[in-house]
């Protein structure tokens, strides 16, 4: 049960991390929340980032309810226990570089969602 949970709460950050790079990609103001909150808007090319973001985002929605045996698309244990493990350091790392950004947004928002991610993951990699 509590893999499903977990994979439920991963989904829903991935999701809604999905939204916000989407939001970003077409443009909308929010850049100070991302990328080191450099841009208000981002530029062609970390919009084109944020588009890569999203695939890589779904692409872990995916990842987190496979661990947890909600759905099936690769049926490959190995791959999934891989690329959960590849979720979660990047997720720690994406962690540690939110918390030192100079954006106040990201780290009191970022911060705590990608932490949240990471231990989601973990908690699959280790016990899924």
């Amino acid at each position: 049960m509590i893999l499903i949970i977990v994979a439920i709460i991963a989904s829903v950050l991935f999701f809604l991390m999905s939204i916000f790079q989407v939001l970003l990609a077409i443009g909308l103001p929010l850049g100070r929340a991302a990328y080191g909150g450099k841009y208000e808007t981002l530029p062609k090319k970390l919009r084109i980032m944020s588009l890569i973001a999203v695939g890589i985002f779904v692409f872990g929605i995916i990842t987190v309810l496979e661990r947890a045996a909600i759905m099936t698309v690769f049926n490959n244990d190995l791959l999934t226990t891989i690329v959960i493990w590849i979720y979660a350091v990047y997720s720690t790392l994406n962690t540690l570089m939110n918390a030192v950004s100079k954006s106040q947004w990201e780290k009191r928002i970022m911060t705590p969602i990608s932490l949240v991610i990471a231990v989601c993951c973990f908690i699959l990699a280790i016990l899924g």
